[in-house]
């Protein structure tokens, strides 16, 4: 009987450790009333277990059909509590990752209302541009011709810088330039 009182008591051990490690997951996985139940029907098999503990220590003879109940009980027990335990990474690896997500999500956020912001003061010249093919000048929406830099420059950001190039240089300076 005393290897008996052995198995019994370590399982009740066993069913106690794995229903505090399930209590110790509620701040890791804000499931309260999920671990609080595992808990309970822990401590409930640990009751059950106790009856037996009794019967044993009152020198009762448990039959043998109840010592591999008892045995296949620990087994149960012992599984619990590795189960539980291996479970622990798992819950903290997630809450890892969903914080991770949570400040990318953020970053993105920023990332993409700078975007909007920086699109927002883009501007481009697209579409057909009425020019004069004379002087080249560009007929505006109200209907004015402009100045080709000036109309570049007040619909976009380009800005210019006057220069000649080689062949309108040695046209307009022939006498300086070969």
């Amino acid at each position: 009987m005393s290897h008996l009182l052995i198995v019994v008591g370590l399982a009740v051990t066993f069913q106690l450790t794995a229903a505090t490690l399930a209590l110790r997951l509620i701040p890791l996985t804000g499931k309260r009333a999920a671990w609080s139940l595992v808990a309970a029907a822990l401590v409930l098999m640990t009751v059950r277990r106790a009856e037996s503990l009794a019967a044993i220590v009152g020198d009762h003879q448990l039959s043998t059909e109840s010592a591999a109940f008892e045995i296949v009980g620990l087994a149960i027990s012992v599984l619990l509590v590795a189960g539980i335990y291996k479970i622990r990474p798992v819950f903290a690896a997630l809450l890892t990752a969903n914080r991770d997500l949570s400040l990318a999500n953020d970053r993105m956020r920023t990332l993409s209302t700078d975007l909007e912001k920086s699109l927002a003061n883009v501007r481009t010249l697209t579409g057909m541009l009425p020019i004069c093919a004379a002087c080249k000048k560009i007929r505006d929406d109200k209907g004015y011709w402009n100045q080709i830099e000036s109309y570049v420059r007040d619909h976009s950001e380009a800005e210019f810088s006057h220069g000649l190039c080689p062949e309108c240089a040695r046209r307009l300076y022939p006498d300086i330039l070969p």
